[in-house]
């Protein structure tokens, strides 16, 4: 198994790729999302590997139902299945041992790390990038203690600018990050949803050195990742995780 790792977070984290498991065919072979089809005992044993590589408590693993918007929950002191069933696409934790993570397969997975224990991880989608929902990660770790000037965050592997085309409608909602929407030689518009997200990391206080935002493109790598965009519904998931402590 190979995880994608950041340099920069100081928290224990992985962003998983679709390496080193045991489901088949679109699913193969480190499919660790529930939601489109796969033998579920796979995608158990998945998770165990996956856990068991990440040094992590599987048990104690926290993911929410996500929605594509902006709201970060706290997952000290809540139950796996609770937390399950909420709409949110962010978490944070800082009991130790505590893994929170998110599903993706081309949005932009976001760990966030203060070096004290605090953890955060968020989902941003495009819509979620809107929504602001780094900002929103952001702001409930400093109201659970960390330090804003202390906080890393490191994006991981989703889909890029090279591969990212949009209608103008989706492009007109990201004019306000400079930069943020290209356009090819046919005009068709192209939105990078990773300096949107550093765009607004930077806003929420961090330094721009304490944001890692170069990760692998999804859609470009099909042997090591999986893609909405590029494969359609009916395919494998990659886990962000990080944990708390």
């Amino acid at each position: 198994m190979r995880l994608h790792r950041s340099p920069l977070l100081p928290a224990r984290h992985g962003f998983s790729t679709r390496l080193g498991g045991v489901s088949t065919g679109r699913y193969a072979t480190l499919n660790v999302g529930g939601k489109w089809g796969d033998d579920p005992a796979n995608v158990d044993e998945n998770r165990r590997l996956l856990a068991e590589e990440g040094g992590f408590d599987p048990a104690r693993l926290a993911t929410v139902h996500q929605v594509h918007g902006a709201a970060c929950l706290n997952a000290d002191g809540r139950g796996a299945a609770d937390l399950a069933r909420c709409d949110a696409d962010a978490l944070l934790a800082s009991e130790p041992g505590r893994a929170i993570g998110v599903y993706t397969a081309d949005c932009v997975p976001i760990l966030l790390g203060d070096g004290e224990g605090r953890v955060a991880a968020a989902h941003a989608g495009w819509r979620g990038t809107i929504a602001g929902v780094a900002s929103a990660a952001v702001e409930a770790l400093v109201a659970v203690g960390a330090r804003r000037e202390r906080i890393r965050a490191a994006l991981g592997p989703s889909i890029g600018v090279c591969c990212f085309e949009v209608g103008d409608e989706v492009a007109a909602q990201f004019a306000r990050f400079p930069g943020a929407v290209m356009r090819e030689g046919d005009g068709k518009a192209h939105v990078d949803l990773w300096r949107a997200n550093r765009a607004i990391l930077v806003a929420a206080g961090l330094a721009a050195s304490a944001i890692d935002a170069h990760p692998p493109c999804t859609m470009c790598d099909p042997e090591r990742f999986f893609s909405f965009r590029r494969d359609g519904a009916g395919i494998g998931q990659m886990l962000s995780f990080v944990i708390a402590g």
